[in-house]
């Protein structure tokens, strides 16, 4: 067997809802039992697309979430990501229950930090805001000299 023949057995590629995705079967088969497992090792009947991929009739822009958490085992979303609820129910679909947990988490957070007043230090307004960022699942707003903030 050549090494392009072995290397090209590793490398799956997906066709999730239109949109294609590249990865590796090492990357789609690291959570043992979930949908994906089962699908990469047969464990399940696939359909495949014209052009040999597998297909999953599933949301295709959100795969990219779960298929980032496979790579880097932790989940990482753009700020200001409105879509958790979604990505929620992709993930329960996938069989990845420890992401489901991390979501849970994140709209726990989220929900907590809309509940909070926001504390000013000083008289400025909004317009003279300039840097918005998340730290530790909280949001801070600050100004140019960061000496007052938002959270």
């Amino acid at each position: 067997m050549s090494k392009f023949h072995m290397i090209s057995e590793r490398i799956v590629k997906l066709n999730v809802g239109g949109t294609f995705y590249t990865s590796t079967k090492a990357t789609l088969t690291k959570v043992h039992g979930s949908l994906l497992w089962r699908i990469i090792t047969g464990d399940v009947a696939s359909i495949r697309d014209e052009k040999g991929s597998f297909f999953i009739d599933r949301d295709g822009p959100v795969f990219r979430h779960i298929l980032n958490y496979l790579r880097s085992d932790r989940l990482t979303v753009p700020y200001g990501f409105r879509e958790l609820d979604l990505l929620k129910v992709e993930a329960d679909y996938y069989g990845l229950p420890a992401v489901v947990t991390e979501i849970e988490i994140t709209i726990a957070s989220r929900k907590r930090n809309r509940r909070r007043k926001p504390r000013k230090k000083t008289s400025q307004s909004v317009g003279e805001l300039n840097r918005i960022h998340e730290r530790n699942g909280d949001l801070y707003i600050s100004d140019e000299d960061s000496d007052w903030f938002y959270n």
